[in-house]
């Protein structure tokens, strides 16, 4: 890895476990943060000596830039910067919780953008770096039972493809992360809320690991350029049908008609 020094947000568990993982095995020196400081306890057990821990909640702006202002000053300014925390509660529109609505637009969306904030004066500071926000393959395209999850998913996609214009004369790579179902403790508590119709549309599709995430994230740091990166080949032939045939998907993706009540 040519990476030294990482910091990782959601690096507690899930995708952004098996991220910070793959990182230390290849000798970089890496920081998970969390909002559970149960959970970095855990992380830390896993990634063994060397790591570190911070807990943070990335919905909290100003805590944000407090704790990456002093990890700056502890251990240095990482060249990597991956943010994974997010979460998604499916469910129709006019049922979800107020809660959640806010909730998913706080941490998904308004958490990565706190996140690049904090982070990109440092990398500009030092010449340069590289930061990964994390949509999903529901970024790229509306999923019934997901109207607010995708909404914000599509908000990092847009959002890092602008941060990646502006910021790419400092030496700043942006790279954006699609994965599409994954097995995550997360996942496993948004299967509890979804809709009969949304687990029967998604009796076909391909669910990854988070080390198979992981490892295609690893793959494109690797390659040095591009910027969308879908893992799994189904989800990357579903992302050039997004792309290159909208009608298709619009028909694919409809509610079933038969089924509502």
């Amino acid at each position: 890895m040519a990476h030294r020094r990482a910091f990782v947000f959601g690096g507690s568990e899930g995708i952004g476990l098996a991220v910070a993982e793959r990182l230390a095995a290849g000798g970089t020196e890496v920081v998970v943060l969390s909002r559970s400081q149960d959970r970095l306890d855990a992380a830390l057990a896993r990634l063994g000596a060397g790591a570190h821990a911070r807990r943070v909640d990335v919905t909290d702006a100003d805590a944000v830039g407090q704790v990456v202002d002093a990890l700056v000053g502890e251990v240095g300014v990482p060249d990597l910067v991956v943010t994974t925390a997010g979460y998604a509660r499916p469910g129709w529109l006019d049922e979800l919780p107020a809660a959640d609505v806010t909730g998913m637009v706080a941490t998904n969306l308004l958490g990565t953008i706190h996140v690049a904030r904090a982070v990109l004066p440092h990398l500009r500071a030092a010449g340069g770096g590289t930061i990964v926000t994390t949509s999903s393959i529901a970024g790229l395209t509306g999923l019934f039972g997901y109207t607010v999850y995708s909404a914000t998913k599509a908000g990092v996609v847009g959002f890092s493809e602008a941060l990646r214009r502006e910021a790419r004369p400092y030496g700043v790579r942006v790279l954006v992360l699609c994965p599409p179902n994954t097995l995550t403790p997360g996942f496993e508590e948004e299967n509890r809320h979804k809709p009969a119709e949304v687990l029967a549309a998604e009796e076909s599709v391909r669910t990854l690991t988070p080390e198979q995430v992981a490892d295609a994230l690893v793959a494109a740091l690797r390659r040095r350029r591009g910027f969308l990166v879908v893992p799994g080949r189904d989800s990357r032939l579903a992302a050039l049908t997004i792309r290159h045939l909208p009608a298709v998907v619009d028909r694919a993706l409809r509610r079933p008609a038969d089924q509502i009540r």
